[in-house]
Formats: C-alpha cells, sequence, structure tokens
C-alpha cells in the first residue's frame, strides 16, 4: 500500500507538485516545458509512485476538463484556483465515485507522462551523483 500524507497536511510540499503536475493539462505542447516540469518534480519529497498518485487521484480529476474545451487553458492553471478545486474534489462527500477515475487508465497510457517520470528519474540520478 502506498503511504502519503492527506494533501491538506502537505500543503506547501504539495502545491509546487500540483502546478507541476497541472501543467501537463494545458491546450499547448507540454513536451516544451517537460524539463522545467521534472525539475520541479524532482526536487519535491514524493517518490515517483507517490508522485503518479497525486497526478492521477488529485490533478486529474480536475484538469481534465481542460484537454476537453475548445478554449481551454494555455498559460497555466491559477495555484490557488488549482489548489482549491483539489482540496474541495479530496473532501467531496462523493469520494466512493473517485474509484470511476479513468486517469488510473490515461495517465498510465500518457506518453507525456512517461516521458516526465523518465526526466525526474534522470534529474534525481544526476542529483544524487553530484552529492556524492
Amino acid at each position: 500500500m502506498l503511504s502519503i500524507k492527506p494533501a491538506a497536511e502537505d500543503l506547501a510540499a504539495r502545491q509546487p507538485v500540483w502546478e507541476a503536475l497541472s501543467d501537463m493539462f494545458l491546450d499547448t505542447d507540454t513536451s516544451l516545458s517537460r524539463q522545467w516540469r521534472a525539475d520541479q518534480l524532482a526536487r519535491s519529497p514524493y517518490s515517483i509512485e507517490q508522485l503518479e498518485f497525486i497526478l492521477i487521484n488529485e490533478v486529474y480529476p480536475i484538469c481534465k476538463y481542460n484537454l476537453l474545451s475548445v478554449t481551454g487553458e494555455w498559460a497555466g492553471f491559477d495555484p490557488e484556483w488549482l489548489k482549491e478545486k483539489i482540496l474541495r474534489h479530496l473532501g467531496s462527500r462523493f469520494r466512493f465515485l473517485h474509484t470511476l477515475n479513468l486517469g488510473c487508465f490515461t495517465v498510465h497510457a500518457s506518453v507525456e507522462w512517461h516521458a516526465t517520470r523518465h526526466a525526474i528519474l534522470a534529474a534525481r540520478s544526476i542529483g544524487t551523483k553530484n552529492t556524492t
């Protein structure tokens, strides 16, 4: 079982992660910001598995709709809006519906997530070599 603090108890670490992961849902070529995103995520205290959990269960349910919009957000989500939406979603009385989250399938098939994941691991590997 994956161990991760509840989002509301870990906002200082969680918010930069939400912002970086939400970048993959912008209506633009997200590969252009991949290195920035990977660097942000590599600096986080979360493992790759925890980052994927946050992506699927916290960011995806809020940001997925931007990819369906004709006039989707392309410059970046407002950090306060993102925080409020995610926390409201996580505190929903209809928590049982979260099990219907298609992010479990779509995130694993995402080319951009796979590339970002690889870049995070590479950045962490370089960081480890620089400290030894």
